[in-house]
């Protein structure tokens, strides 16, 4: 006698999917980086990303898929159905795959206009950038009032008022930081953006900025040409270290310090007589001016054709020629400056390749 196949027979479980717990953050496996499995990894610290390792969607269906036939199975066990210990694992089971909301800042499409707008070219951004995204950056930076933390320069350059006055009259002493602050600034600079140019040589630029300020102790003028090199410096300087905090902060900090570099150029007659620390000066701006927008009643004495005609007017087109060697064999220069003059016209020749 054939034994009567049951009906629940017929029905064959569904295999549980197997599911590997992720091995890198879901920032990382969404762009194929590598991960150091870290809370948080490398690759977020340095992108300023939240490290998330959640379950992808995808998985957590499937584990939910494999909890739902699991329990299936265990609810056939005599003995072992509904016990408040499996009531217990199947919670944290389930509470461990759910996936949060992504928050406002984790939009890809935001996070990568922020990142457009906090790099040196970010000037330029703006008009190619959705307005939908601009307003939302706008918002997320009224937000942030404060001036960031850490920043070599405590005072709030958006209190300044220097690029209102007049350059021939403002008072440059007035905006003049601390002699610690300064030198904070000039180490900034050396040490992270006078590597790209080497048109200064710290140890001189250095007791140059020492000179500034005992002048001011010993009740003296300084030396306007130094102190127009100081401020393009701090400009440089103030721009880089702002520039990944608060985009708006360094813009207005650059722009005020770019002021009154050509405010102190104007002073001293620089373009009549120019002078190799002011060609410096007016050099580090000419770097710098292509990503922020310098004020109008200055400008002039940054762009490149300015600054070509005062290195031919120092002639230093022509520091090399015989005639000049003559004149150097009788009367030795001071090396220093001699070297400084070749580096600021390779650096002018070579602007444009």
């Amino acid at each position: 006698m054939k034994r009567r196949i049951g009906p629940e027979l017929h029905q064959k479980p569904r295999k549980r999917a197997t599911r590997q717990d992720p091995v890198s953050c879901e920032s990382c496996r969404r762009k194929k980086l590598k991960c150091n499995r870290q809370q948080p990894c490398s690759s977020c610290v340095t992108r300023r990303l939240p490290c998330s390792y959640v379950i992808a969607p995808a998985a957590a269906d499937t584990h939910n898929a494999g909890l739902e036939d699991g329990n299936q199975r265990e609810a056939t066990v005599p003995g072992q159905g509904n016990t408040p210990e499996i009531q217990e694992m199947r919670r944290a089971d389930t509470q461990s795959v759910a996936n949060p909301q992504p928050s406002y800042r984790s939009r890809e499409s935001l996070m990568t206009a922020d990142w457009l707008e906090n790099i040196h070219m970010g000037q330029r951004v703006p008009t190619a950038t959705p307005k939908l995204l601009r307003d939302e950056l706008d918002e997320l930076r009224n937000k942030d009032d404060s001036v960031p933390p850490g920043t070599l320069l405590p005072v709030s350059c958006r209190s300044w008022n220097a690029s209102r006055e007049d350059p021939a009259t403002v008072n440059l002493l007035s905006f003049l930081p601390h002699k610690h602050e300064a030198l904070a600034l000039f180490r900034y600079y050396t040490n992270y953006i006078d590597y790209l140019y080497h048109i200064i040589f710290p140890k001189r630029a250095e007791d140059q900025i020492d000179g500034i300020y005992r002048a001011i102790e010993r009740g003296q003028p300084p030396n306007l040409n130094h102190l127009a090199l100081f401020f393009s410096m701090a400009a440089s300087s103030l721009f880089l270290q702002l520039s990944v905090e608060s985009s708006i902060h360094a813009e207005l900090c650059s722009r005020e310090f770019s002021f009154l570099t050509g405010a102190a150029l104007i002073q001293s007659n620089y373009p009549v007589n120019p002078t190799v620390e002011g060609l410096q000066a007016a050099m580090v701006i000419m770097h710098h001016a292509s990503n922020i927008s310098s004020h109008p009643s200055v400008s002039g004495l940054f762009v490149h054709g300015a600054v070509i005609s005062q290195a031919k007017n120092l002639k230093l087109h022509c520091i090399d020629s015989p005639g000049l060697r003559e004149e150097r064999e009788a009367n030795p220069p001071d090396a220093v400056e001699l070297e400084t003059k070749r580096r600021l016209w390779w650096d002018i020749a070579s602007y444009d390749w």
